[in-house]
């Protein structure tokens, strides 16, 4: 499966970097950029669900690491750039890539402006009200458009949604909750993944009754104990939650067509040819 540049968003930072940059910050750009490239160029992910994906993951704690220095020492590149922030959905979206490029399946990736709702209205005038929002990763196997107030708007029908952050509080996951509800008004089939780096909440209470469908602690700690001595990004984490959207995915695909076609099964809402 070839990579698109506008889901590189890593990359295309960098090389946005590298062509504003001035002074001093024409070297570092240029280092940063080799830095990049020889990061990716050690990428290596298992082509099966069985294999390992522990020697990408050590590279990616090792350039993660080197970008947040980078960000620390450097305005230049400092976090509000999203310059260390957009590293992880980029590993991701290499790796999803690889394993559907594996299986013969070419989904399609949405991220910038993404449609995660879609509403009629209920006046006189008609009309349906679209709402966009920015996603780290959205993956879905078909194309849409709909024609609103005369024109065109194109979207990917999501499978999986992931918000990918770097940690998460109360209030930021109550957030998130409420998006993926309003995702599933509009596309109940949906899965909604968060996969975070840390959490800062309390793990007393069950958060099964909401409507994220999985939250992946990619450093395995809550936020305070990371502060102390931070664990390193965790292969298995990576590589299950990676094949839990594979999975999610793979299994939309099979999922019979219109509800007569699954009356014979006697299942009506999700039944797999």
């Amino acid at each position: 499966m070839d990579l698109v540049n506008g889901f590189l968003n890593h990359k295309m930072n960098i090389e946005q970097k590298c062509r504003v940059a001035s002074g001093a910050n024409i070297q570092l750009s240029s280092e940063v950029k080799k830095r990049y490239n020889q990061f990716v160029d050690g990428l290596e992910f298992p082509h099966d669900g069985t294999g390992t994906a522990g020697t990408s993951v050590d590279l990616l704690n090792q350039y993660l690491d080197y970008a947040k220095e980078i960000e620390k020492s450097h305005t230049f590149f400092n976090w509000r750039s999203n310059f260390a922030g957009s590293i992880v959905p980029e590993f991701y979206y290499r790796y999803l890539s690889s394993r559907f490029s594996d299986l013969k399946i070419n989904p399609h990736f949405s991220t910038k402006e993404s449609v995660v709702e879609a509403t009629f209205s209920v006046s006189e005038s008609g009309g349906m009200d679209v709402r966009r929002k920015d996603q780290d990763l959205s993956v879905g196997l078909r194309r849409e458009t709909l024609r609103i107030n005369g024109s065109d708007v194109p979207f990917v029908v999501p499978v999986v949604c992931c918000e990918m952050k770097t940690n998460i509080d109360i209030n930021k996951l109550n957030g998130l909750d409420f998006s993926a509800e309003r995702l599933k008004r509009s596309f109940p089939g949906a899965t909604y993944f968060l996969i975070t780096e840390t959490i800062d909440f309390s793990l007393s209470n069950n958060y099964a009754a909401g409507y994220i469908d999985e939250i992946f602690v990619l450093r395995k700690q809550v936020r305070s104990a990371a502060r102390r001595s931070k664990e390193p990004l965790q292969a298995d984490v990576i590589q299950e939650s990676v094949e839990e959207i594979v999975e999610t995915v793979v299994s939309a695909a099979k999922v019979s067509g219109h509800v007569y076609d699954r009356l014979k099964s006697g299942r009506l809402i999700q039944i797999q040819s």
